[in-house]
């Protein structure tokens, strides 16, 4: 039972007792005053009566004519007159009439009413004793009544009693209520914090659960610092931050093997030549300043998020740069930005920088790419001096601009046309067991034709801001499948979806239409959006996840020291980055930030999922580290 039905049953008790109270005392001292007003009506009568047979003549025929006119005339039960030896002379009798006074009222509260007694003289001599008792319906009447106006008045004052003991209720319950929403989230993993309740005994409950949930959001970021600087140490050069080789180059082999890779880009690197001969002309100290320097103008020259820079050796610096635009002219101004910014006036030394490049479609090996910008800087160094090269690109190879209308038709049609669909690749525990399938998009561009990857129209569908179309496409679909298949699936959905409230709206709606799907239903929202847009992003998870979905973030790596601003949100799984995953079999250092990282997330209630599984032996070394889900190449769901 309810607390706040226990409330109202105790309400209910308590007025009951004091109506019953109330009732009690009212008709008892009613019934007091209405049996004191007809004894002494009844003393009255009967002296009255008595006073005027004392002064006529004592004819019995008079007599009783005067008695029967005066108990006609009258409202009385009994008049009596009794000689003095006991004999009755005349009596005049009735029964109580109580029609309009329920039975069990008059046994309830009997009235019990005094005669009036005088004494009849005749002359000097007592002639009789006249008993008079006057008809109680009328108190009766009076007494119902009466009850029946407090039972009235009662009702209105418990109506109205009611009416304000919900708002004192509701009010007064308000904060148990969120303190068991608090409860059941933290019992989620959430650790959500309230508003301190005006009441005292409510107060130092929150307060204590407030506490609690700042400890552990505090702790949360404290591991999440931690695995930052584990996930930094593991990843990036001391010196410059930028990402280190093995982390670069398999951040890279995902960027030209993923299925949501871009199509195209622009690889590049970057060379100080003769580091030997400056550290020992100008110093360490001299020469990490112009490494440094180095990477400034790197950045600066590609300053997009989606751009990655690494430092492939001492004097050695990469950056790949997906889905790039008139990448010879990009060339050109890396290299004269990294010049001006080596050579400053006030340098004693004029430097030289090497550059080569090559352009890269989606699908090349990592040893293809790397050996052709090698060997386009390899004939920069020849050229003596600062020099650039450009790998020149293949022949099939295209500005985006000048694609964007045909995309535009192409992808508009498919959409119109429900040419939309996706692929599907298991996920698994540590078990083998199946938790969902991986579903990326899959479009036919053009009826009749191969099936599009992702990577090979979705970059064009956000430049062409259709990426929500995309994504209510694959939804739909999602809903379709789960009819007929089993499932559960997990879709994608991207950060501009996120932000728009009208789609997740119609994800809503769909939702509670078809609310035995729902639960079949997993959401990947890309690690940046979550952060990005922090408000949006919760608003996603709280319009979804109380319908059943499960959110989680993919492709997590890069932005682990703010997880624990995520303490609150709820989120049901993690996927680690395959860049993180490649290879882990042999790199301790990121298996030390991905244990501590499966740690955080257990805290969080969440599932560690590993993406990119390429072998048993990663798959092996994952289970170790306490994942409970992967993906990849090397997972294959048993028949």
């Amino acid at each position: 039972m309810t607390l706040t039905r226990q409330l109202w049953l105790a309400v209910i008790a308590i007025m009951t007792l004091a109506f019953g109270i109330s009732f009690l005392v009212s008709a008892w001292s009613a019934k007091s005053y209405l049996e004191d007003q007809l004894r002494l009506k009844n003393v009255d009568n009967a002296n009255s009566l008595a006073l005027s047979m004392s002064q006529m003549d004592k004819d019995p025929v008079v007599i009783e004519l005067m008695i029967a006119s005066q108990f006609d005339i009258g409202h009385y039960q009994l008049i009596k007159l009794t000689s003095p030896s006991g004999k009755v002379m005349v009596e005049r009798a009735s029964e109580a009439t109580t029609s309009k006074v329920p039975a069990w009222f008059i046994r309830l509260i009997p009235l019990n009413t005094e005669p009036g007694i005088a004494q009849v003289q005749d002359n000097w001599r007592q002639y009789g004793t006249l008993t008079v008792l006057s008809n109680n319906r009328f108190a009766y009447e009076a007494l119902w009544h009466g009850n029946l106006r407090l039972l009235a008045w009662f009702l209105v004052g418990a109506l109205l009693c009611g009416v304000i003991g919900t708002l004192i209720l509701r009010s007064i319950t308000r904060p148990l209520g969120e303190l068991v929403q608090q409860a059941e989230a933290i019992g989620a993993r959430r650790f959500v914090t309230l508003q301190e309740p005006r009441t005292q005994e409510f107060r130092s409950v929150v307060r204590a659960m407030n506490a609690l949930s700042g400890q552990v959001r505090h702790m949360l970021e404290e591991a999440s610092q931690r695995l930052e600087n584990l996930r930094q140490a593991a990843q990036h050069d001391a010196l410059t931050g930028v990402l280190n080789r093995e982390h670069f180059l398999n951040k890279m082999a995902y960027a030209l093997e993923g299925v949501n890779a871009a199509p195209a880009g622009g690889f590049f690197i970057m060379r100080l030549p003769d580091i030997i001969h400056l550290n020992k002309d100008l110093g360490r100290e001299t020469t990490d300043t112009l490494l440094k320097h180095m990477v400034d103008a790197i950045k600066t020259t590609c300053p997009d998020e989606s751009c990655l820079i690494g430092r492939l050796n001492g004097a050695d610096f990469a950056l790949l740069v997906p889905d790039a635009d008139a990448i010879e002219e990009l060339t050109r101004e890396m290299h004269a930005r990294t010049l001006l910014a080596l050579n400053e006036p006030s340098a004693t030394t004029e430097h030289t920088v090497l550059l080569g490049a090559a352009v890269y479609r989606h699908g090349e090996s990592l040893s293809q790419v790397l050996t052709r910008a090698d060997t386009a800087l390899g004939r920069a160094e020849q050229e003596g001096g600062s020099a650039v090269e450009l790998d020149q690109p293949p022949v099939e190879w295209k500005p985006a601009a000048s694609l964007l209308a045909t995309w535009k038709v192409l992808i508009e049609t498919a959409l119109n046309t429900r040419r939309v669909q996706f692929a599907i690749y298991p996920v698994l525990d540590e078990r083998g067991a199946l938790i969902h399938y991986e579903a990326p998009a899959r479009m036919q561009v053009v009826e009749s034709a191969v099936w599009m990857s992702a990577h090979e129209f979705m970059p064009w569908a956000s430049r062409l801001g259709l990426t929500e179309r995309i994504d209510e496409a694959v939804f739909d679909y999602a809903l379709d499948w789960l009819k007929s298949n089993a499932g559960p699936v997990c879709i994608n959905v991207s950060a501009q979806s996120v932000c728009d409230p009208q789609l997740i709206a119609r994800y809503q709606h769909a939702l509670k239409r078809q609310p035995q799907l729902a639960q079949k239903i997993w959401i990947d929202i890309p690690e940046f959006a979550a952060y990005r847009h922090a408000r949006e992003f919760r608003e996603f998870c709280a319009a979804l996840k109380p319908l059943g979905c499960k959110i989680g973030l993919e492709h997590v790596g890069n932005q682990i020291g703010h997880m624990g601003e995520l303490y609150d949100v709820g989120m049901d799984y993690l996927k680690i980055d395959s860049a993180i995953i490649r290879d882990i079999d042999h790199n301790p250092g990121n298996q030390t930030f991905l244990r501590g990282l499966c740690t955080i997330a257990q805290t969080m209630g969440m599932m560690s999922i590993a993406e990119g599984v390429m072998n048993q032996q990663e798959a092996t070394c994952l289970k170790e580290l306490g994942f409970r889900g992967m993906t990849g190449p090397g997972i294959v769901l048993a028949k």
